[in-house]
């Protein structure tokens, strides 16, 4: 059985360009899609009115009992994420504390993480007066900002040098219940979404995209292998130090 009773399954979708190729040739009739944030679509899927969808790495680590992974489909980088920065006129080993995101679940968490793993320090997450604020998705792409602030640090390029793993920012999970009652329409979302992210980078020259635009995508990594697995594995590692233990 479908999940709204009308044979539709209610996902989201990241508003943000770096969804671009996942949705290029993505209509599945079984599937009806809603936009927003991360931190919004976490909310919605908490909600019951989503049921899946791409979305925070950071909330899959925190529910993965009740979701299964679309196969080899996620956002991440190899080092420079284009669109996941930290601001701040004072250099890393100067900045106490940070202004989260309020769209963000994964970089407000790689931030903090790569601070108290790396950095050997605990940073307290502020408001305006903070030493350093994070921003995401479309609004870290604005040019102006990068030539505003005296550093510009970007959380992808630091978690890949630190770590040598990929950052994984967003998942596509659905939950394991619908997935066993429809395999057919699980494997037909899956195969949906490679060829929308295959037919993308083959037109992507084509396409009616800023170049810059292009150039960020392109920078992107759309798979999910085991780099990308043993990066998951280590943000639910430092999730249970730093969160569930409360250390």
């Amino acid at each position: 059985m479908l999940e709204d009773g009308k044979g539709k399954i209610t996902l989201g979708r990241v508003q943000y360009k770096n969804t671009l190729p996942l949705f290029y040739k993505f209509n599945l009739p079984f599937v009806r899609i809603v936009e927003g944030t991360p931190s919004r679509l976490a909310q919605l899927l908490d909600a019951g009115l989503i049921k899946g969808g791409i979305l925070s790495s950071f909330y899959y680590i925190q529910n993965r009992h009740l979701y299964y992974l679309v196969p080899d489909i996620s956002i991440s980088s190899f080092g420079r994420s284009g669109s996941v920065l930290l601001f701040s006129e004072k250099p890393l080993r100067d900045i106490e504390s940070v202004k989260p995101s309020g769209e963000s679940l994964t970089s407000n968490f790689l931030t903090y993480s790569l601070f108290r793993k790396f950095f050997g320090k605990k940073v307290s997450f502020a408001g305006d007066s903070a030493d350093a604020f994070l921003l995401i998705g479309d609004k870290a792409l604005q040019p102006s900002l990068r030539e505003k602030y005296r550093y510009v640090y970007d959380i992808g390029e630091l978690w890949y040098k630190h770590t040598g793993l990929p950052a994984v920012f967003a998942l596509f999970i659905v939950p394991k219940r619908w997935a066993h009652s429809n395999p057919q329409q699980f494997a037909e979302l899956s195969l949906s979404l490679m060829n929308s992210r295959e037919e993308f980078f083959k037109d992507l020259n084509h396409l009616p995209l800023e170049e810059d635009i292009k150039g960020y995508l392109k920078g992107l990594d759309y798979r999910f292998r085991e780099e990308h697995l043993k990066s998951l594995e280590l943000m639910e590692k430092l999730f249970r130090e730093y969160v569930m233990g409360k250390l």
